[in-house]
């Protein structure tokens, strides 16, 4: 397990190498899988699969969590009790590696480190293309991406350094065309060992990103502003991911998760979830949102 704290000073050099590296297969289900006719591998666990058309006030939680491996498996993340659930190993690609994922309420969107961007039922894990087409607004790899909004009007935004650029920017799109639009570009300026990062979003809107040696900052979605920032202190060498959940942020280094309350920068708990997460999202369990 990777230790959240008291990681030397040189893991900023470190971490700016990890890159795709930090993503490679660990060995779990699913690692190097051929792509087959865009089906699950195994059997889906319906008991975490999400609950169609739940209305809200019905006494089940509001959000729920989903958490991708480096091998490929996705999760249901129970943020209570710190459980991970296997859904089962969605087989979209080709035998390339998944960089990270996001979700809307029905959906999570797992990115491919080389460049496709595939849209994979939660209900069944089935697997479709998106026509997102990676170098969009210069941005070629090792950015992340996080889906915010509500039913019908969600918005993927990606962040990431363009090609020959020397400040990272953020973009957007809608969920049809997958044609990105720059915002702008992130600002103060992050130091460059700051990314890749890992974005996600709360049910609120707002951005939240997370780079392996420990950095995270809060984006505007509007404008690309850092509104927030800090060294959270919680850093690793391998697998990072980040999870907003209610009003919480999880820190995801390893299979450790750490609490962190960016507005008084401290660690809040700790667990080990049993999980290498590259990518996870919270989304509405209720309908119509």
């Amino acid at each position: 397990m990777t230790s959240a704290v008291g990681t030397s000073i040189g893991m900023a050099v470190a971490a700016a190498l990890v890159g795709c590296g930090a993503r490679t297969p660990l060995g779990g289900p699913g690692a190097g899988a051929a792509a087959n006719d865009g089906g699950p591998a195994g059997i889906v666990d319906s008991s975490a699969a999400p609950e169609s058309g739940a209305p809200c006030g019905d006494g089940g939680p509001s959000e729920l969590a989903y958490v991708l491996d480096g091998s490929g498996v996705l999760y249901r993340y129970d943020v209570s009790t710190g459980q991970a659930t296997p859904l089962g190993t969605p087989q979209c690609s080709d035998g390339n590696v998944q960089w990270t994922m996001t979700a809307s309420r029905d959906t999570a969107y797992i990115l491919y480190t080389d460049g496709p961007l595939y849209a994979v039922d939660l209900a069944t894990l089935a697997c479709t293309l998106t026509p997102f087409q990676p170098g969009q607004v210069g941005l070629d790899f090792d950015f992340g991406i996080a889906v915010t909004g509500s039913a019908g009007a969600e918005r993927l935004y990606v962040y990431g350094l363009p090609q020959g650029g020397t400040n990272p920017i953020l973009a957007v799109s809608d969920l049809t065309s997958f044609v990105l639009t720059k915002v702008g570009e992130i600002l103060p300026a992050p130091p460059p060992s700051t990314y890749p990062v890992n974005l996600t979003a709360d049910g609120a809107g707002h951005l939240y990103a997370f780079s392996p040696d420990g950095f995270l900052q809060q984006i505007d979605p509007a404008t690309g502003a850092v509104l927030q920032s800090a060294p959270t202190g919680v850093t690793t060498m391998g697998t990072w991911a980040t999870l907003a959940y209610g009003n919480d942020l999880h820190l995801w280094v390893g299979s450790e998760v750490v609490g962190y309350d960016l507005a008084t920068r401290m660690q809040t708990s700790g667990t080990d979830a049993g999980v290498f997460a590259i990518g996870g999202s919270s989304v509405s369990a209720c309908a119509g949102e």
